[in-house]
């Protein structure tokens, strides 16, 4: 979805350029913004970018001083001595949607996650302050336990997982108080931040559809139980293998149940757009079923 920035607030946009599949890294990036309508808002202008390839600018409270959708980027980048071009948008709102659901949530939504790649427990082969290195942990993804939770049984101490590297078995942590060495017992538990994301702008995508900006609702929790059901589904997708029925059938139940939940909410619309719920618009609940006929 796109990026939403907060009006008169400074904050920073950014993004990444893909090329067959991957990131890549441009050796420079210059970003033009455009306000709705055409005027010129910034001037081209150098971006930065970062070790990982981000490419960033800071938009100051001025820059975002006007409430408006579709915000232009124009975004101008070198790579491998060519130049490339990219257009992305954004907006400036009152108000934005926030995500109200986490890990724990999912748990206690579907307790089986628990043995099934929530958390697993290891021996680590060598390490660092703030890696856990094991061969065992190349059968996984890049960034599977990313997000998630690290912790040292011999040091009865949890940092957080930075980033994980499947075809070196590595994972990157906040700093323990020191060495992971050969040996010591480790226990990694997996966030579904992604999953929850997944979910997050499928909602904001069925909402656009219907003609509703997802922005203008003010209150995350109508969407708390449709947003569970829409997560749990992401990630018994993700778990489904060929010769395994039970998280397909999961899969198409709580997606299901997502599709029923989202069907029967009914949302607080900030009609007027100033960010308040107010006179009329306190009794004036949409139900997302009717919202596009209105």
């Amino acid at each position: 979805m796109k990026q939403q920035f907060m009006k008169s607030t400074a904050d920073n946009f950014q993004t990444y350029i893909y090329e067959n599949n991957r990131r890549i890294i441009p050796q420079s990036a210059f970003i033009n913004i455009f306000r709705p309508g055409g005027a010129e808002l910034i001037a081209t202008t150098s971006m930065s970018i970062g070790a990982d390839g981000a490419l960033s600018y800071s938009l100051s409270q001025n820059d975002n001083n006007a409430l408006g959708i579709n915000y232009k980027a124009v975004i101008t980048y070198t790579h491998n001595s060519k130049t490339f071009y990219s257009t992305l948008f954004y907006d400036v709102v009152n108000s934005r949607l926030s995500k109200v659901v986490t890990d724990e949530d999912i748990i206690v939504e579907l307790p089986q996650l628990k043995d099934n790649g929530w958390k697993i427990r290891g021996t680590a082969q060598s390490g660092s302050t703030t890696s856990i290195v094991d061969n065992e942990l190349k059968r996984y993804d890049d960034d599977y336990f990313t997000g998630g939770l690290a912790c040292s049984v011999d040091k009865d101490e949890t940092r957080a997982v930075i980033d994980f590297e499947s075809a070196t078995g590595t994972v990157t942590t906040e700093a323990f108080s020191s060495l992971i060495t050969a040996n010591e017992k480790y226990i990694l538990t997996r966030s579904f931040s992604k999953e929850i994301q997944r979910a997050f702008e499928k909602i904001e995508e069925r909402l656009s559809r219907l003609g509703r900006r997802p922005h203008l609702i003010l209150d995350p929790y109508d969407l708390r139980e449709a947003h569970i059901y829409f997560s749990v589904a992401e990630v018994c997708k993700g778990l489904v293998t060929d010769n395994d029925n039970l998280w397909w059938k999961l899969w198409k139940d709580y997606e299901k149940k997502a599709d029923d939940a989202f069907n029967q909410i009914n949302f607080k619309y900030d009609y007027s757009e100033d960010g308040l719920i107010s006179g009329a618009e306190a009794n004036a609940g949409i139900n997302v079923i009717t919202a596009g006929r209105r």
